[in-house]
């Protein structure tokens, strides 16, 4: 559909949402035909039209060809030909209708004939050409919406990152109707540009650019920030990542995906207590999740609280019962350290076979390994034993 100016309705093609704008533009200047040749040209046109608005393509081309026959100077059939080539996705076949209204026009050419041609050229991955497009496209109208995006869309596809933020931080502040789509855009072109940065060794723009991707990121909301989130953790970029999550957290406290992989981020950063409470609070609200459950124990082993983590191991394995022996493999695994931390390793090999025999994927394969570790110490702690009764 088209897309007029501080429109809120978009289409999204390649992942880069390209905006449809000026699909069909009023009253174009028409090139010089004879009187009789225009009379007939624009009479057919009138109905070409209706084929194009009911999305009769084939149609719609064969009666534009006969138009621009006619009168081969007709603007609007020309594009209308361009425009019916899209509604078929023959993007190539498009490009020379769309440059054509261009010359046409001259001086007269308007910002939707540039929009689309950068719109046909950014369906066939052609960003830098669909770039320099819109490039012309906003000069003509600076403050239009559609243009303003898809041109930031179209920098951020050529690399070209800081210009996408530059454009979109005006998109953001002309076009409050489409502010949610140009957040996210902008939060993506900010994190890239960042990258960028650093790349080239430039750490204050860097710093600059990481900073407003967090400030826009919050603003988008949860799913963004929480997409640079797992961005971050993939990069072991923890910090990063417990600070997005912090600013995520502080808007949607019960965002369960934020809370795990804060715990996560936490434990990595070695930040025990806090990993415990992100657990405890993903676990209030996710209190079935046994897997959640035997990392939160394992960190308490970590953090020292052994016989803590021992009391909750038994109260989650009675919890969890019903689920099954392979669904209480990870249980028993933790439950096992938190005896081995205490010494008690007789205990502790009982709880790594009950998981080795658990039939479960993974943890059958680590409570093997742990039961040759429990007896490899007992033996040792008996043999310590033995030697000091014969020192006695």
């Amino acid at each position: 559909m088209p897309l007029t100016r501080n429109a809120s309705k978009f289409s999204h093609a390649l992942g880069l949402a390209i905006i449809l704008t000026g699909i069909f533009a009023s009253s174009a200047v028409m090139a010089e035909c004879q009187p009789g040749q225009m009379q007939e040209a624009n009479l057919a046109y009138q109905s070409a039209q209706e084929f194009l608005v009911n999305r009769q393509w084939d149609d719609a081309i064969s009666r534009l060809q006969s138009i621009i026959q006619v009168c081969p100077e007709h603007v609007d059939a020309t594009r209308g030909i361009g425009t019916a080539m899209v509604g078929k996705s023959q993007f190539a076949e498009a490009v020379p209708y769309f440059k054509h209204v261009i010359e046409l026009r001259g001086d007269q050419a308007q910002a939707g004939d540039y929009a689309n041609l950068g719109k046909v050229y950014a369906k066939q991955k052609m960003y830098k050409e669909a770039r320099g497009e819109y490039m012309k496209a906003q000069i003509l109208a600076p403050n239009d919406c559609g243009v303003l995006y898809n041109l930031g869309a179209m920098h951020n596809a050529s690399k070209f990152y800081s210009q996408s933020v530059e454009v979109l931080e005006h998109a953001l502040e002309s076009c409050p109707a489409i502010s949610e789509p140009v957040l996210k855009l902008l939060t993506k072109s900010a994190e890239k540009a960042a990258a960028q940065q650093k790349a080239n060794g430039n750490n204050e723009r860097a710093q600059y650019y990481t900073g407003l991707a967090q400030k826009y990121g919050g603003q988008a909301g949860g799913s963004t920030t929480y997409d640079m989130v797992k961005q971050k953790m993939k990069q072991k970029d923890y910090k990063g990542a417990v600070a997005l999550l912090d600013q995520m957290l502080a808007k949607d406290p019960a965002h369960t995906g934020g809370l795990l992989t804060l715990a996560r981020a936490q434990d990595q950063l070695q930040n025990r207590s806090a990993s415990i409470a992100a657990y405890q609070k993903y676990l209030a609200i996710k209190s079935n999740d046994e897997n959640a459950t035997a990392a939160m124990l394992q960190v308490m082993v970590e953090n020292n609280q052994c016989t803590l983590a021992q009391s909750e191991a038994a109260s989650s394995a009675r919890k969890f019962e019903g689920k099954g022996r392979e669904a209480l493999a990870p249980i028993m695994y933790s439950w096992g350290l938190a005896l081995e931390c205490t010494g008690e390793y007789d205990a502790a090999r009982a709880k790594f076979q009950q998981c080795a025999s658990s039939g479960h994927a993974r943890y059958s394969s680590y409570g093997v390994r742990q039961v040759e570790r429990m007896e490899g110490l007992k033996a040792r702690e008996d043999a310590e034993k033995k030697k000091a009764a014969q020192g006695q």
